[in-house]
């Protein structure tokens, strides 16, 4: 009669590695998914801005806009929008930096653009 061997769970520590992998990228993931989803939704807002250019101005446009990259706390650069308007044509846009903190005390900068054109 043959005993089998038993197990020594040796394999544990390398699956433990592997789950703090996964976690750590999972963790680096969401903040820099959050940076894009604030990126899109201020693009979106500006999408609605440029569908309505015929009935506001410039300054309430630049001012809807300005509260809105505060509310998803975008940086101030953000919050610097430029309108260009000919004829019937609005180009809205703004640039901004986005630090990313990433682990062992680095950063990497983003440089985002947000920019619409649409004919009203």
């Amino acid at each position: 009669m043959v005993m089998g061997r038993s197990r020594r769970g040796a394999s544990r520590l390398g699956c433990l590695i592997q789950i703090a992998i996964v976690a750590m990228i999972v963790y680096f993931g969401l903040l820099a998914g959050e940076e894009a989803l604030a990126y899109y939704r201020f693009k979106d807002a500006m999408k609605n801005e440029a569908r309505f250019a015929s009935i506001r101005s410039d300054t309430e446009i630049r001012n809807r806009l300005r509260v809105f990259a505060d509310s998803v706390e975008l940086p101030a650069q953000a919050k610097e929008v430029r309108i260009v308007r000919e004829g019937n044509r609005i180009r809205i846009w703004s640039e901004y930096d986005q630090v990313f903190k990433l682990p062992l005390n680095k950063t990497r900068v983003v440089h985002f653009r947000p920019s619409v054109e649409k004919t009203f």
